[in-house]
């Protein structure tokens, strides 16, 4: 790898200023880890907006995997709303509630009411905070079998 491939890793602040611009597809930080440079976010890992020191950076193949594992239990009833917002939070980006609500422009405290499922909030604050795993609000069909249907 030479100098000219290196990418370096987003900050919040740059996240932040992406997410306001409407521009979350392809991020730096994603062609980072194609061109491995996973120490980069190693490092990252041990400041204080990580959830844990001990979250690895993944893959962007790894992430996608993950957030599809997320969303079928989310779909089959196996998690909440709630619980899947806190599993993507921290398993995806690994960020405290505090550093994912300024990057999504929502409080923490809405993060957290979120995350433990309590209040009743409007499509556009859930669509703000699932966002950056490339998910939305939607419909899908109450009844088990035609929601089965729709994966056969």
């Amino acid at each position: 790898m030479n100098n000219t491939d290196y990418i370096p890793a987003e900050s919040v602040e740059d996240v932040i200023a992406r997410m306001k611009k409407g521009n979350i597809q392809s991020t730096p930080m994603d062609n980072s880890l194609s061109h491995g440079t996973e120490s980069t976010l190693m490092q990252e890992s041990s400041s204080p907006e990580r959830v844990s020191k001990n979250i690895t950076p993944t893959s962007p193949s790894e992430r996608k995997n993950k957030i599809n594992a997320i969303v079928k239990q989310l779909i089959f009833g196996q998690l909440s709303q709630g619980n899947a917002l806190k599993k993507l939070r921290i398993e995806i980006l690994g960020l405290k509630q505090d550093v994912f609500a300024k990057m999504v422009g929502v409080s923490r405290k809405t993060i957290s009411d979120i995350e433990n499922d309590r209040g009743h909030f409007k499509a556009d604050i859930l669509d703000k905070v699932f966002k950056p795993f490339g998910l939305k609000i939607g419909l899908i069909p109450s009844s088990p079998e035609a929601l089965k249907a729709l994966f056969d």
